[in-house]
Formats: C-alpha cells, sequence, structure tokens
C-alpha cells in the first residue's frame, strides 16, 4: 500500500479541484438519467448532481479512497444519497451492458489513466446512441502554445511521478474523437487559477457520431 497515492494526494487533488467548483458544477449538473462518473475519487463531485440524475455509478479504482467517498455519499441529504452505488472497478473493462447509460463524466480522469484509448472505446460501447460524454480535463497545450507545450513535455517525467500517474501532455480531445465521438460544445482555454504547465483545459459535451 502507498500511503500518497491512497490518502495524501486525493486530498491534495480535492483541493486543486475545488478552484474549479465553478466548471465542474456547471458539468455535472447537466448529467441525467444512468449515469457514470469515472474516477470518482473522494467524491467531491457528489453534491453537484441535479434532481435529473436517475442513479449514478461512482467508479473508483482505488479501495482506500472509496472509503473516503462513501463518507462523502453519507454526508448528502438521503434523498439523493440513495441514487449513488459505489462502483470499484477498472475503466477499461467496463461493467456495464452496451447502450446502457445516458450520461458518462470524465472529469480530471483522462490524464492519468494507463490507457485512456481504451477507456474511451469502452465508454463509447456503454453509452447510449443518444447519450452524452461530459468532459472536464487538462490537457496538452495547443499548438498556438508550443512553448508551453515543451515545457509540458520537458517536465513530464517529473510530474508523473508526484501526481501519482498524471500526464501533462495528453492531447485528450484527439483521443475523444477517434474514440467515435463528436463534441457539440467545446470550450479549449487556459484555467485562470491552475499553475501555468497544468493550465491548458477542455470542457464540453460530446455524444456517439
Amino acid at each position: 500500500m502507498n500511503p500518497y497515492r491512497q490518502w495524501i494526494f486525493p486530498r491534495l487533488l480535492d483541493w486543486a479541484s475545488g478552484k474549479m467548483d465553478k466548471e465542474r458544477a456547471e458539468l455535472i449538473a447537466m448529467a441525467q438519467g444512468d449515469v457514470l462518473e469515472l474516477g470518482s475519487g473522494t467524491g467531491a463531485n457528489f453534491p453537484f448532481y441535479s434532481d435529473q440524475l436517475v442513479r449514478l455509478w461512482a467508479l473508483e479504482p482505488e479501495k482506500p479512497v472509496m472509503a473516503l467517498a462513501e463518507q462523502a455519499r453519507l454526508d448528502l441529504p438521503r434523498k439523493q444519497s440513495e441514487k449513488i452505488n459505489l462502483l470499484c472497478a477498472d475503466g477499461h473493462h467496463l461493467p456495464f451492458a452496451d447502450d446502457s447509460l445516458d450520461s458518462v463524466i470524465c472529469c480530471l480522469v483522462l490524464c492519468t489513466v494507463p490507457d485512456p484509448e481504451r477507456m474511451m472505446r469502452e465508454v463509447r460501447r456503454v453509452l447510449k446512441p443518444d447519450g452524452q460524454l461530459l468532459v472536464f480535463e487538462h490537457v496538452a497545450a495547443n499548438e498556438q502554445s508550443l512553448r508551453l507545450q515543451r515545457w509540458q513535455n520537458r517536465l513530464n517525467p517529473i510530474w508523473r511521478t508526484l501526481a501519482c500517474g498524471c500526464e501533462l501532455n495528453r492531447h485528450t480531445r484527439h483521443t475523444i474523437e477517434q474514440a467515435g465521438f463528436q463534441f457539440e460544445t467545446i470550450r479549449d482555454e487556459r484555467h485562470p487559477e491552475f499553475p501555468r504547465i497544468v493550465s491548458p483545459i477542455i470542457l464540453g459535451v460530446a455524444h456517439p457520431v
């Protein structure tokens, strides 16, 4: 067991995510029906779900972290907490039938998973044809910021170690589109509250094509 990875880093991530409450709340409130949240961590997004939620599957591969998510679930009003199901599973092998989910949420998770291409193909499989993929991720700097992109590449080995596998330089929008999605809306910008090296983000809604 790695105490830093399983106990300290998730809390650091929650602290950092607090600087993005506005964006996360905006995104999560759009989720409706049967929802899968990938990499739900300590449950920091749970309060942002609206009454449109029918059932949430909060997927997290780290069991100790799920203990914190369970406490976050219990802290919610009963009507809301009863909709949440904690699921310890691997995002590369989603335990859902084809075309079974209305919404899937990727919130600061695709930077860390070992094989994002494979996970996105799984998301495409389980999402209904009229479903929605809700995305909020930090990404590689775009072609208009080549200097920043070079620094991301240089610092990525150090960052990966400190941030428990998180990658600075993933071209996440391309990965999502290659898996069979088209963005209906997308913001591709820098977040003003983030350190420059992780400031490029994408925030948007995509649908299967």
